[in-house]
């Protein structure tokens, strides 16, 4: 036993009050002192593995606001020590197994389930009491975790220990569930945050955010790549359509560019109707030596790969405009004291938004400036000429990208 988990252990441990009053104890002070969810999940695996309780397995299932996952579920094992993390996409919540798990159970009816004999509970249609069984679990408990938002989230302990749980230290437990509920739900809160953040602001805008770099006016001169890209023929198209399957045809096309962008060092700065403006920062702190050729070839490579299979599914292919310039922006917040847009203004984003046009103009997909072209070099690139822009002081060199070659 652990000096941490002598200190917190009671001489009489059928003193319930005195179990509770030490274990809750223990569990804000390191609750509060961990990191993350995961490292706090990890710290209660420690404290509740001392005597009474003997847990050896615990478990967590929370509810995150996330746009891809509709379950977050940590493990954590007194065997070796290590928090597994799964995270479980929206739409599996009808899984096989799920109507029979305890999880479905503690969702729906709002209660706890106690399995105080595992080794003599007769085969069910639920895998878990099955694989504790096997694995020498004796007793299994799962309570309800319910946040201040009214979302119902799941723990649940097991033990090996001979006899399972004593009825005392399980009222100990059962008296901290909603301790353990504001502990968890805190690191649940920041995540939720982070991640709202992330999705409408992008990784770094929503990390500056996190840091409190919220300030009308801040903002830096930073040397950056604009992309601006859009739908050709978008109107027409969507005409055709009903408004669910515009948004679905519009998501279909940003995942031809999210990920390449992000993945190459860019950030998605905001969608309008069908056009996506991106940045790639050459000199930003905290951010790597951005690959806007590599991102471009990954999008054509999506954008092919959506048009193979609307092709084969009768459907039109997607053509697009997509333009790279090169130049000083401003970066940072933008707007009112009441609402504000982190983004990049200057004469290099007017630029690219103007030389976006001239892809339709043109009938080309993959247009970049000569300030790209001389900046980046890429591999293959053929000029098609100079042109005087609507709004824009000088000509701009305009040249025709082959993203494959790139």
């Amino acid at each position: 036993m652990t000096d941490l988990h002598r200190r917190h252990t009671p001489n009489r441990l059928d003193d319930i009050e005195c179990v509770t009053g030490q274990l809750a104890l223990c569990l804000a002070e390191h609750g509060a002192s961990s990191e993350d969810a995961q490292a706090a999940i990890r710290k209660f695996g420690q404290i509740l593995s001392a005597a009474p309780l003997r847990v050896e397995r615990l478990f967590v299932s929370v509810q995150p606001l996330h746009p891809d996952f509709r379950a977050r579920t940590y493990l954590w094992l007194a065997k070796d020590g290590r928090v597994r993390v799964i995270e479980w996409p929206h739409g599996l919540k009808n899984r096989q197994g799920y109507r029979s798990s305890p999880d479905h159970h503690v969702h729906t009816t709002g209660t706890e389930l106690h399995v105080p004999d595992l080794q003599n509970t007769p085969p069910s249609r639920c895998n878990l009491y099955d694989e504790l069984r096997l694995d020498g679990f004796t007793d299994y408990l799962i309570i309800p975790l319910r946040f201040s938002g009214g979302t119902i989230n799941t723990l649940s302990i097991a033990t090996r220990q001979s006899g399972g749980f004593s009825k005392g230290s399980l009222v100990a437990f059962r008296r901290l569930a909603d301790l353990l509920a504001a502990l968890l739900e805190r690191f649940v809160a920041i995540e939720n945050l982070d991640t709202a953040l992330r999705t409408y602001l992008g990784r770094h805008a929503g990390s500056q955010v996190m840091r409190g770099e919220i300030r009308l006016g801040e903002g830096q001169l930073v040397e950056a790549v604009v992309l601006f890209a859009d739908l050709h023929d978008f109107s027409s198209l969507s005409a055709q359509l009903k408004p669910a399957e515009t948004v679905s045809l519009l998501n279909s096309y940003f995942d031809c560019l999210v990920a390449p962008i992000e993945e190459n060092g860019g950030h998605i700065l905001k969608f309008v109707g069908d056009a996506v403006l991106a940045f790639f920062p050459v000199n930003l702190a905290g951010t790597p030596e951005p690959r806007p050729q590599e991102a471009i070839a990954a999008i054509s490579q999506r954008l092919n790969m959506l048009n193979s299979a609307r092709r084969e599914a009768g459907e039109k292919a997607l053509k697009h405009g997509l333009c790279l310039h090169f130049g000083e922006v401003l970066y940072g917040n933008i707007g009112s004291s009441e609402r504000l847009d982190f983004t990049i203004i200057g004469d290099a984003v007017n630029v690219a938004a103007r030389c976006l046009e001239e892809t339709h103009a043109f009938g080309i997909e993959y247009l970049a400036t000569e300030a790209f072209v001389t900046r980046f070099s890429p591999e293959n690139s053929s000029p098609i000429g100079t042109r005087k822009l609507k709004g824009i002081a000088s000509p701009v060199s305009l040249h025709e990208l082959c993203p494959n070659s790139t």
